[in-house]
């Protein structure tokens, strides 16, 4: 396969080597996520919500950034339909 970013039709040959590699990545994540051994759960509290915090403050750069790349922002706010990319 190319390394080229830019789109271009995919050969048949190249859909089969690309089956393979995805199919082989997820049986190998599948196998390591078999050998983790972690304790599953939830808490339960007396009235169903978590205690308030102050949050986290967030890289502005990092927003702006993203915020710029979204398609709809309203706000301050990343504006999303769920469901929309099925349309």
């Amino acid at each position: 396969m190319t390394t080229n970013s830019l789109w271009r039709q995919v050969t048949e040959k190249e859909k089969q080597e690309i089956k393979q590699d995805s199919k082989r990545l997820l049986t190998e994540f599948a196998s390591k996520l078999e050998k983790i051994s972690a304790k599953e759960g939830h808490l339960e509290n007396e009235t169903g919500t978590r205690a308030e915090g102050t949050g986290w403050t967030t890289d502005e750069e990092f927003k702006r950034t993203t915020l710029s790349n979204a398609p709809f922002v309203e706000e301050g706010f990343l504006v999303a339909e769920k469901g929309a990319w099925k349309k």
